[in-house]
């Protein structure tokens, strides 16, 4: 359907519809319902931003949708590996080491994820802001991941 049958049929809405720009719009869409070529010879110069819109919609929800992954990962949650070496500094100061090799958590992974990790209770003050950046900081890497 070329533009001047589009014209057209725009032209017979607004008569219709007495002049009124509204009233035209639901009659246009009313005869573009029942007739698609119309339908299609309105929508073809917008045809690329439609698919850009279309494209644009599934993946911003393929991005906002949570990925299904092991221990949690992708949904901001720590792993048991990096939740057991945060819980290993939790209490102890910078220079202390861990019980195994640096970097490493005192539990092996293993243990981490069947037991309940065994904290001790740290006195109050700069021992548990230490902790709580300890935190932040791991879950700030996790997510820079």
């Amino acid at each position: 359907m070329a533009d001047s049958s589009v014209d057209s049929k725009v032209r017979e809405a607004l008569t219709a519809a007495n002049g009124s720009r509204a009233v035209a719009q639901k009659i246009l869409i009313a005869m573009a319902v029942k007739d698609p070529q119309l339908l299609l010879a309105m929508a073809q110069p917008f045809l690329q931003a439609i698919a850009a819109a279309a494209i644009e919609r599934v993946l911003r929800r393929a991005r906002s949708a949570p990925r299904a992954g092991r221990d949690g990962a992708g949904s901001g949650a720590l792993s048991r590996e990096a939740l057991a070496r945060v819980l290993d500094r939790m209490g102890r100061d910078d220079d202390e080491p861990s019980a195994g090799k640096p970097g490493t958590p005192a539990r092996p992974a293993a243990a981490a994820s069947t037991a309940a990790p065994a904290v001790k209770a740290a006195p109050p003050g700069a021992s548990h802001e230490k902790s709580m950046l300890a935190i932040a900081k791991a879950f700030a890497a996790k997510k820079v991941r």
